[in-house]
């Protein structure tokens, strides 16, 4: 029997392997060049495009639940990479895509097999996609992207991962629908995008099925105009997050990176429901005891080495039911999720007909945006005492110090490299106290 101090040892090391997607792989050395992309005023929404009006008339959010549920249903055993349930899930993936009347993406197929150098000729994982052609003949194109495999069965526990990542499944499903449905004459290529293989031990290696799509893509990469991608939309929130008037948020990462697409975010008109909260990514990729590299925690981690073209990664943050046997269908925020496939619409819309290139730089922050964002975020803790009193203690003064760097930068200060580590691991604290309260390890980086 193991002793308490080793017991102890495993949970922290737990902890920080699942706050970090339960992978070390990395790229890049950190070092961010700091930019005011988001930092100013909000840009007003643009009026609705004719297209825009056109997919919202034939969207039919009533589905998508149904979906959620078919895809965790028990027979689909938590669609792990290779199981028999994941090859049911990805029929009835293809079955919803061909009844939409939606073109196959790969050659006259909707299924891409994935392999893995020196792996042989047997295919390692499958992906599904299916794209609705442009109203003229071109290559340029859009991607919305969702994961459609999760972790599987543990000996005779089911993993039904309903918020990762059925949930984005079944939105992705909903707008193909209304894609096949109105068939807009829109300017690119529409490509609905679900891989395989994006959970452990798979994430952020050559194995990732959205690796390998990037890597072969129906399309030239350099006429892909964006990629939208999206992972952990609605899962439960807890009271404190309600409390702070939280609950409708969804965070749109990586338009630091491209005044386009900050203006294409922006430019999208509210939606009762959906809050979106523009956040950097590098806020969701430090890693407390490797200050020097950056982990990708989605589908865009291959994209964004080998390709270097625009993304947007959309996602709730996890929520307490994140990779466990909880993340069940009757958890989930199905208003929300409603709401959030008419937001994403708009935004499908307009990045179909947008400018003709919303440029990308990597490696870029925007700090003043960053705290402004996270101080919203400090309102959910209140005095604290749902947390561990160490880690109750650590995040109020995290709050108080992001108060005071925000202030001292708008104040005129320059953001500084250990200024913008220390809001990162900040962050990070925030967001795992949210994921997992009672983890009291959290307080030591």
């Amino acid at each position: 029997m193991r002793s308490p101090q080793v017991m102890i040892r495993l949970g922290q090391l737990t902890g920080l392997l699942l706050l970090c997607g339960w992978g070390l792989g990395c790229s890049h050395e950190n070092s961010y060049r700091f930019v005011n992309t988001i930092s100013g005023e909000d840009a007003s929404p643009t009026p609705p495009l004719d297209a825009e009006n056109t997919l919202l008339e034939a969207l039919d959010t009533a589905s998508i639940e149904s979906a959620v549920y078919r895809l965790a249903a028990p027979e689909m055993e938590g669609r792990g990479r290779g199981t028999p349930g994941n090859t049911l899930a990805r029929a009835y993936i293809v079955s919803r895509l061909r009844h939409a009347g939606l073109t196959p993406l790969f050659r006259g197929e909707f299924e891409q097999p994935t392999f893995v150098e020196g792996g042989g000729d047997h295919p390692y994982a499958v992906n599904v996609g299916a794209y609705l052609p442009a109203a003229e003949p071109t290559t340029d194109w859009i991607v919305l992207v969702a994961h459609y495999d999760h972790l599987g069965m543990h000996g005779r526990e089911v993993y039904p991962g309903v918020d990762d990542n059925a949930a984005a499944v079944a939105m992705l499903l909903t707008l193909g629908d209304a894609l096949g449905r109105a068939r807009p004459p829109l300017r690119r290529n529409v490509v609905l995008l679900l891989p395989d293989a994006e959970e452990p031990p798979n994430i952020r290696t050559d194995r990732m099925g959205s690796t390998w799509f990037w890597r072969h893509p129906p399309f030239p990469l350099a006429a892909l105009h964006c990629a939208l991608v999206f992972d952990l939309l609605v899962g439960p929130r807890n009271p404190f997050v309600r409390r702070a008037g939280l609950a409708d948020a969804v965070f749109v990462l990586g338009a630091e990176a491209s005044p386009g697409l900050a203006k294409l975010a922006r430019g999208v008109p509210p939606e009762p429901g959906v809050k979106p909260l523009l956040l950097g990514l590098p806020l969701i990729e430090a890693y407390p005891f490797i200050p020097w590299r950056r982990f990708a925690q989605s589908d865009y981690h291959g994209l964004r080495d080998a390709g270097g073209r625009p993304f947007l990664f959309v996602t709730g943050g996890r929520a307490p039911t994140y990779h466990t046997t909880e993340d069940k269908p009757d958890t989930l925020d199905y208003p929300k999720l409603s709401a959030l496939a008419r937001w994403v619409t708009r935004l499908l819309a307009r990045a179909a007909e947008g400018p003709r290139d919303l440029d990308w730089t990597d490696m870029v922050a925007d700090p003043r945006a960053d705290a402004r964002t996270v101080l919203r975020l400090c309102a959910s803790i209140g005095d604290g005492s749902q947390f561990p009193w160490i880690l109750r203690r650590a995040l109020l003064a995290d709050c108080s110090r992001i108060h005071a760097l925000l202030h001292a930068w708008e104040a005129g200060g320059a953001p500084t490299d250990a200024e913008y580590r220390d809001l990162a691991l900040m962050t990070l604290r925030l967001q795992a106290a949210h994921w997992h309260p009672t983890g009291w390890w959290f307080a030591v980086w």
